[in-house]
């Protein structure tokens, strides 16, 4: 390579270059919302199942199947952060 050329932009699988936007590469999430069942629910957020069942403003579960149901990670996080809140909240008083 010539000290004139330019160096060719890094190819990705296939190929393809990415695109920018205001240059900066767009993400996708790595993963998309995962679905957990009761006995995560209960490690993630300390609770026992009749709480996760029965606190009014818990995430509400998606129903798998007949007797399988289970509650989206992001919604489930986004609660136990928004009670962190709230205590952190209480307990500034």
């Amino acid at each position: 390579m010539h000290s004139s050329e330019q160096p060719e932009p890094a190819q990705t699988v296939h190929g393809a270059t990415p695109k920018t936007q205001g240059g900066r590469v767009p993400t996708t999430p790595a993963q998309p919302d995962k679905l957990i069942r009761i006995k995560t629910v209960c490690e993630l957020s300390g609770l026992g199942k009749t709480s996760v069942y029965s606190i009014p403003d818990f995430p509400k579960r998606v129903v798998l199947s007949r007797r399988a149901v289970g509650w989206r990670l992001s919604e489930v996080q986004a609660w136990i952060e928004s009670r962190l809140t709230v205590g952190e909240i209480q307990g500034a008083r």
